[in-house]
């Protein structure tokens, strides 16, 4: 079995993932306590507890999205989740999951100091991108035919590979540059998957 086709080695790229996602959000929620850095929405810089609230409600929005994505990648982990296609389209689903809440938060964080209208927008916008993308994760393993969700895929997963890859020329990012690449890698190895391929209709 090649490195690339062992979904316990994907499970724990993707447990570094969620970890660096849970710290991430502790991190922004002390933030809206403690003075580490600025946050501009717009022009204008925001402290006080315009800065609280901002920081606290995205982050816990975040924190439960880091939990959700590393429960996801513990069944991976654990071979609770094993069969390629499967993996795949939870991944997808997960990611949706996620970006639904992450979304929804950081949309009322923002109309919490009073950018309301742009609240509103970006939770619209977001709810209607997290539900297209669970959308195509249901229909990844319903086992019906979908030649076009296949080619989605791919294209996402390669754009992915790419920011990715951009990711890895930052020292900040690095870490997260490299997992995402490991990610894509995987997801794309599993989609051209002789029997991933035969069970999407392609």
């Amino acid at each position: 079995m090649s490195f690339f086709d062992d979904t316990q080695k994907l499970g724990l790229v993707l447990l570094i993932v969620g970890v660096l996602s849970i710290i991430s959000a502790i991190f922004m929620i002390v933030c809206g306590f403690v003075d580490l850095f600025d946050i501009t929405i717009g022009d204008e810089p925001l402290d006080g507890s315009d800065k609280t609230i901002y920081c606290v409600v995205g982050g816990i929005g975040s924190l439960i999205g880091g939990i959700i994505y590393f429960l996801y990648a513990k069944q991976v982990r654990s071979g609770a989740i094993s069969a390629k296609i499967d993996v795949l389209a939870t991944y997808v689903r997960t990611v949706g999951v996620v970006y639904l809440i992450t979304h929804i938060f950081a949309a009322a964080a923002t109309a919490a100091i009073g950018e309301v209208a742009a609240g509103i927008i970006a939770a619209i916008v977001g709810i209607i991108i997290a539900l297209i993308i669970i959308f195509i994760a249901g229909k990844v393993n319903d086992g019906g035919s979908h030649k076009i969700i296949w080619i989605l895929l791919v294209i996402a997963f390669i754009l992915m590979l790419i920011v990715s890859i951009l990711s890895c020329l930052s020292i900040v990012g690095i870490i997260e540059g490299i997992c995402g690449v490991l990610i894509a890698l995987f997801m794309l190895g599993f989609l051209f998957d002789g029997e991933v391929k035969s069970q999407m209709g392609m």
